[in-house]
């Protein structure tokens, strides 16, 4: 039932997230939730909104190849980590978050998270119809930043 409603919110942001950018807020904010309760671990294997859409939906559509061992390795993860954090910190940049807080930043952030969501989102599905629906999770920023925690 959690991973069903997981993977419900999932969708939800990546559907309703630009109109109702808040949604892009709420996700991280349970992120940081479950952090804080000491949940990491079970965060990845349970409570993430993505990994649930990716295993109850595209499990059904993924080949189910083995991963390959290099998208385990330190090189790959730290190099999806430094794309994923420049490409957010661009967003920062073009939304003017480094020049102060802008009118409607909470709004603007929304944005920024729900179209990280979706642009990880094209990634992880691709990565699922090439070899197995949970290859994105061995790359995963959120992932690789709760193992340094």
């Amino acid at each position: 039932m959690l991973r069903t409603g997981s993977a419900v919110l999932y969708l939800a942001v990546i559907t309703l997230g630009l109109k109702f950018p808040l949604l892009g807020i709420l996700v991280f904010g349970i992120l940081g939730v479950m952090v804080l309760a000491g949940q990491r671990k079970k965060w990845c294997s349970s409570y993430c909104p993505r990994g649930s859409f990716l295993d109850l939906l595209v499990s059904r559509i993924s080949p189910r190849k083995p991963i390959p061992r290099w998208f385990f390795g330190k090189f790959s993860r730290y190099s999806a980590l430094t794309i994923f954090i420049a490409i957010f910190l661009l967003q920062l940049w073009r939304g003017q978050f480094f020049f102060g807080w802008p009118d409607n930043g909470l709004i603007q952030l929304g944005k920024i998270f729900v179209r990280m969501c979706i642009i990880s989102s094209g990634v992880a599905i691709t990565l699922a119809l090439w070899k197995n629906q949970r290859t994105w999770c061995s790359l995963c920023p959120a992932g690789n930043l709760l193992r340094r925690i």
